[in-house]
């Protein structure tokens, strides 16, 4: 059986269909642990072969683009988007629309090994890479003409990723993507309101209420499957505090982040046999066009299976997973291993 189930937040709708997940699984098991591997630009070491650094952690100190650091941001040598004004050599007209890819793209580099992945890094690591992603994202922020900033990771090859060397990206734009865009008039819409809050509350207030799908809940944050999940075993992380943005959350709210993330990434590494997937933050730059209604949030986009024609076609996703067996599957997997801390609410 399969079910249509309307997003509470964009409207967008997706298909449940569990009997899909029959199909086979290819995903034997966990990613094999990778030693440095010499060809790797991200090692360390091998600082010469990136761009210069923007930022880094250097605990014993040591200069700028040499070996002694634990996290190195860096520009993307390949950007999506570049400070450079010239386009691609299109003039806009009023049928074809065209402007400069304008922003600023960075890498950060999570660790300077080459593994363990970012789930398997240890607490204190995790707590300073935090830290410092959100720092990055703050500067990023404060930069002129930067009205969005995505913070993202590709695990995987069927994420979009093309170096396992564990690494986070950070894309400021001068515009707001789509989807983040579809989120804010969501959240901005007066209909969609109540009690004073924001959609996503209205949302988390209900998926609380409801339970089935909530994976997490504690005094800072709410994890859980979306109602209308897009892909199998998504899940998103909500902080119980409304602002719009990852750069106004606190040291609290990213300490604790920093370790409910990776906690639900090994989750569900044990649960699909170690799945490519990517994760990204959606938020808006304080003060920016968005307004004070948007509330950020880390969304997991596990890429378990490929869109077929029917989805192309049809802008339909259907997910093989029903979010509620998903969410049953999370709290198992959490269960069997280290729990992130937590006062319970």
């Amino acid at each position: 059986m399969s079910e249509f189930r309307k997003d509470p937040i964009t409207g967008r709708w997706r298909i449940i269909a569990p009997g899909r997940s029959a199909r086979p699984n290819a995903y034997a098991g966990p990613p094999p642990a990778r030693e440095s591997d010499e060809s790797c630009p991200f090692c360390e070491g091998h600082e010469a072969r990136t761009p210069p650094e923007t930022a880094a952690v250097r605990p014993a100190g040591g200069a700028a683009d040499g070996p002694g650091w634990s996290v190195r941001a860096i520009p993307n040598r390949f950007p999506s988007v570049s400070r450079e004004e010239a386009g691609v050599g299109m003039p806009s007209s009023p049928t074809f629309e065209s402007a400069p890819g304008y922003g600023v793209h960075e890498v950060v580099i999570e660790a300077p090994h080459h593994a363990p992945d970012l789930p398997y890094l240890s607490p204190d690591h995790l707590r300073v890479l935090f830290r410092f992603l959100r720092e990055r994202v703050r500067a990023i922020s404060a930069m002129s003409r930067i009205e969005n900033v995505l913070l993202f990771e590709n695990r995987g090859p069927e994420s979009g990723g093309t170096l396992p060397h564990p690494h986070a990206q950070i894309v400021g734009s001068d515009r707001t993507p789509p989807r983040v865009a579809e989120e804010v008039a969501a959240f901005a819409r007066v209909e969609g309101r109540g009690g004073g809050k924001c959609r996503l509350e209205v949302v988390a207030a209900a998926e609380r209420a409801e339970g089935t799908r909530v994976v997490w809940d504690d005094d800072l944050f709410l994890a859980f499957t979306p109602f209308a999940s897009e892909f199998p075993y998504e899940v998103w992380i909500v902080p119980h505090r409304h602002s719009v943005g990852f750069a106004e959350a606190t040291e609290a709210e990213t300490d604790r982040l920093s370790s409910l993330l990776p906690s639900l990434l090994r989750a569900l590494d044990a649960a699909r046999g170690g799945p490519s997937y990517n994760w990204f933050v959606h938020g808006s730059r304080p003060g920016g066009v968005s307004g004070p209604e948007f509330h950020w949030h880390v969304e997991v986009a596990p890429r378990i299976v490929r869109s077929d024609g029917y989805e192309l076609g049809g802008g339909v996703a259907v997910n093989p997973v029903a979010p509620e067996a998903a969410a049953t599957d999370y709290r198992a997997r959490l269960a069997e291993t280290d729990r992130p801390p937590r006062e319970k609410r």
